[in-house]
């Protein structure tokens, strides 16, 4: 910081040779220390600014490099196991209300749980096992939990006959799930040129969308469940970084172009946490847009800029490495300096920029205790365009979980919106929700794996 030094006045006064030598020595000390200090803060300077560039660098990157396997790492301590019920150590996880299931082992072992109906201590919860859909027994020892409820395929959680089919995305071919609705499995009729296409969130998979099937299913849609790139199994990116849906919205392309190809006469786009971004991106720049009849998204990332933030305050980030994380992140220099083939577009996925360019019917969910993601976003774009978006807010849900809050409302909000959206010809008052209970038994070949 300077200092303003124009209002002293600076006096001297005549001196003996003497006189003159004798008071040069300090000045002479003083000028030493001032070179010397220039130096040390001329090398503290650029050692915070050298921090400041590494820190802003690492929170740039945070983002966008996959983490599939920090997901797979157990995060909750199973205390007891009974033959009814498990304890858990008490988490804002375990204690939440609703459903949650349980993977040990890699899937060797899952469990599908109730909600919590008690407390064995004052440290932790107990939740009554619904279902088993392995035969090895849960431990005690740390777990993960499953927030996707269901398990496996389509076909090993649901009995529902499920085609694993390839888009070609402009990085390669993309896997994806295909199932098409049986009327003969009590699918309503006429229905089957309707495309729902799902798209999973951040370093997530297909197996998010397991929660929605059963009830697309039974609404007659034919549902395509996709990958994108740098997932696994799929083609990585030419960076392999995730693009926050600035790029993978290409791939939902592709998906939307393998459809129409494939007897899709409209397509209904779903998606979670980022993959609601990539959705909102698709459909104001999708060469289709009019074969997109309606949006539906769940605790979708609609402003990148506010959530990186949310994230970089709480870890309590200074402004000026936010400021320059956000720089690396958007220009063409700072893209380079954290290995991005380009720069993210992230002044294009804002709720200002979707109020202007948004043409589609839109079912918004979001948990309104989403840490994750905060709802604000939500809020301000439903606000924007309430002839548009019909905002669905979930008290007590956290990050996607608003069907494992309460699965009846949320297919119930999902079958309207879309029965009325589509005029699909069902009536949803005769359908009894959640499609599939909780506690429905295993099947023959349910699984416990995460795909």
């Amino acid at each position: 910081m300077s200092r303003d030094t124009s209002g002293t006045t600076l006096r001297r006064r005549e001196q003996a040779p003497q006189e003159r030598r004798t008071s040069l020595l300090p000045q002479i000390r003083w000028a030493d220390a001032a070179v010397v200090g220039g130096i040390g803060a001329a090398g503290a300077f650029a050692l915070s600014a050298g921090l400041l560039a590494l820190g802003a660098r690492v929170m740039a990157r945070l983002p966008l490099v996959p983490q599939m396997g920090i997901r797979q790492r157990p995060d909750l301590a199973v205390r007891a196991v009974f033959p009814d019920r498990v304890h858990l150590d008490e988490s804002s996880e375990s204690r939440r209300a609703g459903y949650l299931a349980l993977r040990q082992g890699g899937g060797g072992v899952h469990l599908r749980l109730g909600p919590v109906e008690g407390r064995p201590t004052p440290r932790t919860v107990a939740r009554p096992v619904l279902a088993r859909d392995t035969d090895a027994p849960l431990q005690v020892a740390r777990t993960n939990v499953n927030g996707f409820f269901w398990a496996g395929t389509p076909w090993t959680a649901h009995g529902l006959p499920t085609e694993d089919v390839q888009v070609d995305s402009p990085v390669g071919y993309m896997p994806a799930w295909l199932v098409r609705p049986d009327e003969a499995a009590g699918s309503a009729p006429g229905n089957a040129d309707t495309w729902a296409i799902f798209v999973h969130g951040h370093g997530s998979t297909r197996g998010e969308a397991l929660r929605s099937i059963p009830l697309l299913h039974r609404l007659g849609i034919t549902t395509l469940a996709i990958t994108y790139r740098n997932d696994a199994g799929g083609p990585a990116s030419a960076d392999s970084m995730y693009h926050l849906g600035s790029d993978e919205w290409e791939d939902t392309e592709a998906a939307i172009e393998y459809a129409l190809a494939n007897g899709a006469r409209r397509i209904v786009l779903l998606g979670f946490s980022m993959g609601g971004g990539i959705v909102l991106r698709t459909s104001v720049r999708s060469a289709h847009r009019e074969a997109i009849a309606a949006l539906v998204l769940d605790s979708p990332a609609v402003d990148w800029q506010d959530i990186l933030i949310y994230h970089a305050t709480a870890l309590k980030a200074p402004r000026p490495m936010r400021r320059l994380a956000l720089w690396m992140m958007t220009s063409n220099r700072g893209a380079r300096i954290v290995r991005l083939h380009e720069p993210l577009a992230l002044a294009e996925m804002t709720p200002d920029f979707y109020g202007r360019t948004l043409r589609h019917p839109t079912l918004l969910f979001h948990a309104l205790d989403d840490a994750t993601v905060p709802p604000a976003p939500s809020r301000r774009l439903a606000a924007l365009l309430p002839d548009l978006v019909r905002f669905e807010p979930f008290e007590g849900a956290s990050h996607t979980r608003e069907w494992n809050r309460d699965p009846g409302r949320w297919e119930r909000i999902l079958a309207e919106f879309l029965v009325d959206t589509l005029d699909l010809g069902v009536d949803v008052g005769a359908l009894e929700l959640p499609l599939r209970d909780p506690a429905s038994p295993p099947l023959p070949q349910s699984v416990g794996t995460r795909v």
